[in-house]
């Protein structure tokens, strides 16, 4: 972040310097914490698994981003007053990590705080939104901040394993590349000031999706110890692990044909890789997945299953009020809407006949807020969030939290937290952003997430001095810790709303959403 009031600063021939287990690397320290950006923690061949980075001599000035990885190009800006967005060099050879620490002292063991970005598998990068930077999280949180870039999109889950073993693992080298990061951050943090026995992997969107995955795959095992998926569950497809394998041989079958053969594909630039995919198979965002039953991968967990070896690990997972919703195009005071309008929006939303009853359960479930919300209420995330939670304590996840973000701003009018809109918070960046900004409730909540991630992240326990108790969900008791104005422990609170809304909803939905849906109709 942009550093306005700068007190200290120090980059010296020789401090700070870090040794590493393939080198020195040279950060720098500003108004007491030290950065380190650009470090690699691996290299690889196109489509085939990372391996170690080569030894270097002497220091290696890490104090910039390493690259990114390419992604499609973006060809529009619009959103950034509440999403402000940084685009940096991209390159295949994206293993790269940041560090953010107070201390570099081997006995400090403080917990360490992965962060892994959004954009899906396809896309984004641990720098694309501005709130990413971890020195705030760092100073107020007392822990050691990481972040890292890896392989996306066709360079990091095409399956191409019937091309030869050296591409075996290819449908998910994005994730070993991860598992990689993690691997250099168990042999070197310690360094940092940081404990190898304490990681705490947490994502948001695709980044929740990637933690998820991890705990899906035996090569990151022992890597990390919490997790926390922030808005990264979607609704479960209806296909087996084997189905989902043998459909992403097939895409990279017609992926290979397209180029003109597998040697082509490996010798293709960006620039022709990018228009192979969109000649091929379009711009579709979710054609970029980890392949299951590759590697240790053994699938998603509606339809592979929890693994026991990761029901041990404390979990949060939570999702924000509006999630995935489009925002309104107008720009009013939603306060001054009249009880007609506000209802009308509810119509609009989802049809005069369940109207009513959506406006009821509304009122029942968040009477803190406006009932003109109701007509952007999330349900495609927080529905499968909410069963995910409960289906894993029912499995033996035992210490497993869920939760829901919901800070309402003046933006456009009036909204309340739509996807992304959290992250600010969660890494205590909420003052960089003016369109999120609400008073003295905007820090207050702050506070209640950020302290509640960080109390996680020491003890595997979010409850803390900031928020009134937060209860672990059971089989029995779907309890959800809801960040608003009126914060607290909720027990089955929105079950009514979000069964409504799941039937009658009118907003755009992924493919296999939509599939879903009309299967369950025609039941």
């Amino acid at each position: 972040m942009y550093n306005k009031n700068i007190q200290d600063f120090l980059c010296s021939e020789s401090d700070p310097v870090v040794q590493t287990g393939a080198g020195r690397v040279r950060g720098y320290r500003i108004n007491g914490i030290y950065t380190f950006c650009g470090i690699p923690y691996a290299r690889a061949e196109r489509f085939r698994l990372p391996e170690p980075v080569e030894p270097w001599e002497g220091i290696m000035d890490t104090q910039d981003y390493g690259h990114v990885c390419p992604t499609r190009p973006e060809h529009t800006t619009v959103g950034n007053l509440a999403f402000p967005k940084r685009y940096w060099l991209a390159d295949e050879n994206c293993q790269y990590l940041n560090i953010w620490t107070k201390q570099l002292d081997a006995d400090a063991k403080r917990p360490v705080v992965v962060w892994l970005h959004g954009g899906g598998f396809a896309a984004g990068s641990c720098l694309e939104l501005e709130c990413y930077d971890g020195e705030n999280m760092c100073r107020y949180g007392d822990v050691v901040q990481v972040s890292l870039n890896h392989r996306l999109n066709i360079y990091g889950f095409l399956d191409l394993s019937d091309y030869g073993p050296e591409y075996e693992a290819s449908g998910i080298a994005g994730m070993e590349d991860i598992v990689s990061a993690l691997k250099w951050i168990r042999d070197n943090i310690t360094a940092f000031g940081g404990d190898p026995e304490n990681v705490t992997i947490l994502g948001e969107s695709g980044g929740g999706g990637k933690v998820r995955t991890l705990m899906q795959m035996a090569s990151a095992d022992g890597l990390y110890h919490r997790a926390i998926v922030d808005s990264g569950i979607l609704p479960c497809q209806d296909t087996t692990p084997e189905e989902e394998k043998e459909n992403a041989r097939a895409f990279a079958g017609r992926i290979v044909e397209a180029a003109g053969g597998l040697e082509c594909l490996l010798q293709m630039d960006n620039y022709h890789l990018q228009n192979l995919i969109d000649r091929t198979a379009g711009t579709d965002f979710f054609n970029w997945c980890p392949v299951p039953r590759t590697g240790s991968y053994t699938g998603e967990w509606y339809n592979a299953g929890f693994r026991k070896e990761t029901l041990h690990i404390p979990l949060i997972a939570g999702s924000v009020f509006t999630e995935l919703v489009p925002r309104p195009r107008q720009i009013n005071d939603k306060n001054a809407l009249t009880q007609e309008q506000r209802y009308q929006a509810i119509v609009d939303a989802y049809g005069e006949e369940p109207a009513p009853a959506i406006s009821e359960a509304f009122r029942k479930a968040y009477p803190e807020f406006n009932v003109y919300f109701a007509s952007l209420a999330d349900c495609m995330v927080r529905r499968p969030t909410v069963d995910f939670c409960v289906k894993r304590t029912m499995a033996g996840g035992r210490d497993t939290y869920n939760f829901l973000f919901a800070h309402e701003t003046g933006y456009k009018g009036g909204l309340l937290s739509t996807h992304a809109d959290e992250l600010a918070f969660v890494f205590h960046n909420a003052e960089y952003i003016g369109a999120l900004f609400a008073g003295e409730q905007t820090w207050k909540i702050q506070d209640e997430i950020f302290y509640s991630f960080m109390a996680f992240a020491r003890t595997g326990d979010p409850n803390n001095e900031k928020i009134t108790p937060w209860k672990r969900v059971t089989p029995q008791e779907r309890n959800c810790f809801v960040f608003s104005k009126t914060p607290g422990n909720r027990v089955s609170h929105d079950e009514e709303l979000m069964e409504l809304i799941g039937k009658y909803s009118r907003h755009a939905q992924p493919r296999w959403v939509k599939k879903q849906t009309e299967k369950e109709s025609t039941k």
